[in-house]
């Protein structure tokens, strides 16, 4: 179907049931994302903006700023971008491990092995990376569209302020989940995915995302005197500051856009580590999502050992990273959200 079709469609259809998952990576959000994907009513794409493929794709100039003159261009985007990724799976996407209302009983598992191997045909005919080849929709012996209208739809979108911010204030019906991990635990996480040795040497060569790009920190100095301030000197800082400070950025910014707004939900990693069942049911009545036993089961699962991840960083974290850590957050309004906790 050509994508000038299915802009007709979502045009015509009643509006989405939808979440934007929001925060930085190595933050919680895979782990919440799995978390959500036990409701049978959820379906649950993992960056499906990652692509140049992707439905999403097209709003992917606007992840972390949008401007004003890119209103109108986001506002002609979004719906048909949304549509095209609630229709679709994608190679990040994590497996459907148990039934979904939007799927037609005894499909779900030669579905998901038949979207696979297409995703991976698409590749080898494209010459590309499995990651990189797009989406793929789902065929009508899985699901018929009016199943998949019905479900409740959540896109994880790491560092997605742009986005988010515009969403609290044109789609008032769309909910913000938004999960924020201590900036010690983040840069714990993250030195351990990309980093090693003291040379901070990457892990996985060219990949563009694993050391921020400054010029992201530039960009936002330019478009805000505060934050240029706040930062002081780009170009002197390491990389773990320059982490640090996009890390902040994103969090503070996404929260005191989306505090306003009924739709938008806050929860610390935290929070979902030390209690991770009557956190992830307050999430869950917040997107309206029934909570039975099965899911608190699988709930208490998925989440056996969080907790303790979630105090690592404190006992392995160098004292000079401790130290830009705790400049970093000193004058933000953030440093409140951890205050008491152990």
């Amino acid at each position: 179907m050509a994508e000038t079709e299915y802009a007709m469609i979502a045009s015509a259809v009643r509006p989405l049931d939808y979440a934007l998952l929001l925060g930085q990576g190595r933050s919680g959000t895979n782990f919440l994302l799995a978390l959500l994907n036990q409701s049978a009513r959820t379906h649950c794409r993992n960056e499906p903006d990652q692509s140049d493929a992707s439905a999403l794709a097209s709003l992917r100039p606007y992840r972390f700023f949008v401007d004003e003159g890119d209103q109108s261009a986001v506002e002609r985007l979004w719906d048909e971008a949304i549509f095209g990724a609630a229709m679709s799976f994608g190679p990040r996407d994590h497996i459907v491990a148990h039934p979904k209302e939007w799927l037609f009983p005894g499909s779900r598992r030669p579905g998901f092995f038949y979207l696979r191997q297409r995703l991976l045909a698409k590749a080898r005919f494209e010459g590309t990376k499995a990651m990189d080849v797009g989406e793929v929709r789902f065929p009508g012996w899985m699901t018929k569209a009016s199943r998949l209208e019905k479900a409740f739809h959540v896109f994880k979108l790491n560092a997605a302020v742009g986005l988010a911010t515009w969403m609290f204030s044109h789609r008032f019906a769309a909910r913000g989940i938004h999960i924020v991990r201590h900036p010690g635990g983040f840069v714990k996480s993250w030195m351990a995915r990309w980093v090693r040795g003291e040379t901070h040497q990457e892990r996985g060569a060219g990949n563009k995302d694993t050391f921020l790009d400054k010029d992201r920190l530039r960009a936002l100095g330019q478009r805000d005197e505060t934050w240029a301030v706040r930062m002081g000197e780009i170009e002197a800082m390491g990389s773990v500051e320059a982490e640090l400070w996009w890390w902040r950025y994103v969090n503070e910014t996404i929260w005191q856009q989306g505090q306003a707004h009924a739709t938008y939900r806050r929860l610390l990693f935290e929070e979902l580590a030390e209690d991770p069942t009557a956190t992830t049911r307050g999430v869950f009545e917040f997107c309206g999502l029934p909570w039975t036993d099965v899911v608190s089961r699988e709930v208490t699962k998925i989440a056996s050992g969080s907790k303790k991840i979630a105090r690592a960083w404190k006992d392995e974290l160098a004292p000079e990273v401790v130290e830009i850590v705790e400049r970093v957050l000193a004058d933000s309004p953030m440093t409140r959200w951890w205050e008491g906790r152990s």
